[in-house]
């Protein structure tokens, strides 16, 4: 991000500048799984396990200093959120037409994922909408629960959801023909929130428990991404069985790969580190949020054209990067920390230190 003009902002404003590069694998494991069709789909449960963590810490930061907290956060939501949605929904309209206005209160009021899960969605570009869906239907709620329990209670309620909510896939599953609806529904994935926000509660109680935990992370991260490879391998229908078992599994075992990616990366050191600092890897995770949302209807816009996959898939990432730089540069960046540098706040997209790491007197 850009250094602000004003003096310099107060210490809960540092960015942690790892979890940008962590974003911008995050999308480009999203590109590859669409683009080359490689089982990657873990790229976006990565995205939420950042998002809870983000978000909860800056909710908390908001709480604990007794600041302006839900019109700080929704105004935030929107300005980061809208803008770039609705210049999406206008480039697919010019490309791909006006189907998806059949559908219009889905793609409105941010409840794209329940259209999917009901068949009823505009052009397939648009499946990308589902997640953000999710995230915006977890954060009507969870604003609330941050404000009005206490942190050691808080940690509780993301730890519940943790465990309930594999039980609850398993429950479900008799109810749909098909796995998607498992996929998409808020209910069936908050769990990988859940698991980002509790990290950001025992980071803020106890500022060393994410190191004692990087061993844990290490081999957590080990033994998940063994056992995806295993199934991959060996079950490559295993995500599409829709059984019991594979709703409640599959899901759990990406968020205990995820989870221990954000905290090794809290935690990197040397190469790790390095690399999650890579410049180029910090730009295309600052911009990533656009990346997500352009990068299928530029894949949808590309694969006509005859080229190879390989082909298709470089043309596609350098249009797709092309047009979130110039989303970013021409009005996201603005949006985005126009109001927040006036009053020396963090954006809400933004990684926050204290958010993690707040000092002992916070603690509720």
């Amino acid at each position: 991000m850009t250094a602000s003009t004003l003096p310099a902002p107060p210490s809960h404003s540092r960015r942690i500048v790892q979890l940008d590069g962590l974003r911008a694998i995050a999308v480009l494991a999203v590109f590859a799984q669409h683009a080359l069709k490689a089982p990657l789909w873990m790229g976006v449960d990565l995205f939420f396990v950042l998002s809870g963590f983000l978000i909860t810490g800056i909710l908390l930061d908001r709480k604990a200093r007794q600041v302006p907290y839900f019109s700080y956060f929704y105004a935030r939501r929107a300005r980061r959120i809208l803008p770039p949605y609705v210049l999406l929904m206008v480039v697919s309209s010019l490309l791909f037409g006006l189907g998806w206005a059949k559908y219009w209160p889905w793609y409105t009021f941010f409840a794209t994922n329940i259209g999917d899960a009901l068949g009823q969605s505009g052009h397939d570009s648009l499946n990308v909408l589902w997640s953000l869906a999710v995230e915006e239907q977890f954060y009507i709620v969870w604003p609330f629960v941050v404000l009005l329990v206490s942190e050691r209670a808080l940690g509780f309620v993301a730890a519940a959801l943790i465990v309930v909510v594999p039980l609850l896939r398993a429950l479900a599953t008799p109810w749909f023909d098909t796995f998607w609806p498992i996929y998409y529904l808020t209910p069936f994935r908050m769990d990988l929130l859940a698991a980002g926000a509790l990290l950001a509660v025992v980071s803020r109680r106890d500022p060393q428990a994410i190191g004692r935990f990087k061993p844990l992370a290490v081999l957590g991260f080990v033994a998940a991404l063994a056992v995806l490879a295993w199934l991959h391998l060996h079950f490559p229908r295993f995500r599409a069985a829709n059984t019991p078992l594979s709703n409640a599994a599959l899901y759990s075992i990406s968020l205990v790969l995820c989870t221990s990616i954000v905290v090794i990366a809290l935690e990197a050191k040397g190469i790790v580190k390095r690399l999650l600092c890579n410049p180029v890897l910090v730009y295309i995770g600052t911009i990533s949020y656009t990346i997500y949302l352009i990068h299928l209807t530029v894949l949808y816009a590309v694969w006509p054209l005859g080229h190879s996959r390989l082909a298709s898939a470089g043309i596609a990432l350098a249009v797709t990067l092309a047009y979130a730089s110039l989303s970013w540069f021409g009005f996201e960046r603005r949006l985005i920390f126009g109001t927040g540098r006036a009053s020396g706040a963090a954006p809400a997209h933004e990684p926050s230190a204290s958010a993690v790491r707040a000092a002992a007197r916070t603690r509720v």
